[in-house]
Formats: structure tokens, sequence, C-alpha cells
């Protein structure tokens, strides 16, 4: 199947260096580390990881629609 998205978007784009997804991924090693962690406390850490990180994938293809709009035909 072909794919129809821009060459642009094939590449993979690295994440934010950002303080606050640093600190939820240091979070999440941290508690993958410790043996007393339980499985609720585990599973909330990787969910906020993953919403922060699918929040801002969402505001990048947002911004290249935004880019994208105003020089379609």
């Amino acid at each position: 199947m072909e794919s129809r998205l821009h060459p642009a978007l094939h590449r993979p784009a690295p994440y934010p260096a950002d303080e606050a997804f640093e600190n939820l991924r240091q979070r999440v090693h941290a508690l993958l580390d410790s043996g007393e962690t339980s499985r609720w406390e585990l599973l909330r850490a990787e969910w906020r990881y993953d919403v922060a990180l699918l929040t801002n994938d969402f505001r990048l293809w947002m911004q290249h629609l935004d880019r994208g709009f105003d020089t379609a035909k």
C-alpha cells in the first residue's frame, strides 16, 4: 500500500527535550527499578508519560496542518 503522506512526515522526530517530559520519563524508570512500587503507581506514571507524548505528537501534527493550510490550493 502506498503512503500518501508527505515525505518529511516519514522522518522520525525526536521527542522534545523538555523538563516536564524528562521528569515523567525519569519517574517511570525510577518506578521500574524500584522493587517496592505498586502496579497501580507504575501504571499511572506510564499513562501520564504516554498521554504527554501523545498530546505533544498531536500538537506537532496540528502545527503541520496549520502550516500547509495557507499553501493548499
